[in-house]
């Protein structure tokens, strides 16, 4: 990775966005603790996650994986702490194979790290237009 300084004296022109992964299935594995914080614009606690790709799975045009060198990159997903929508994060965590039932959060968060599932990438254009992103549409068990 480039250091501050060698970035600085590089042409600005030479920066370019990065391609959205993909549609489709990978498979994946929660790679490291979760880290937690606040959205920017509401406020929101969220509990957001690093997911590594460990390979291609259903409906991933290969070529284009290949080409991106996407096994081993990473994939974030972010899940909102509040009484409406922390289902999600429930259900993230059982298709982690984490047994929540009766079991508080954090001791549940804390068995995540190393844990596999297949997630659902879907491509999602920027506010703007002008970019394309990729999203988690869904994950699943292994």
């Amino acid at each position: 990775m480039a250091s501050f300084e060698e970035i600085m004296r590089r042409p600005a022109s030479e920066f370019k966005p990065p391609e959205a992964y993909p549609v489709g299935t990978y498979h994946c594995l929660v790679d490291g603790p979760h880290e937690t914080g606040k959205s920017s614009q509401k406020g929101t606690d969220f509990v957001r996650f690093k997911l590594k790709i460990l390979k291609p799975y259903k409906g991933v045009d290969e070529a284009a994986a290949a080409e991106q060198q996407i096994v081993g990159k990473t994939i974030q997903v972010e899940y909102y702490v509040t009484d409406l929508a922390t289902y999600r994060l429930t259900d993230f965590l059982n298709d982690l194979g984490i047994d929540t039932e009766g079991k508080p959060f954090d001791q549940a968060l804390a068995e995540a790290p190393g844990k596999q599932l297949l997630v659902t990438l879907k491509h999602e254009p920027s506010p703007d237009g002008k970019r394309t992103f990729h999203r988690v549409a869904s994950t699943a068990h292994v």
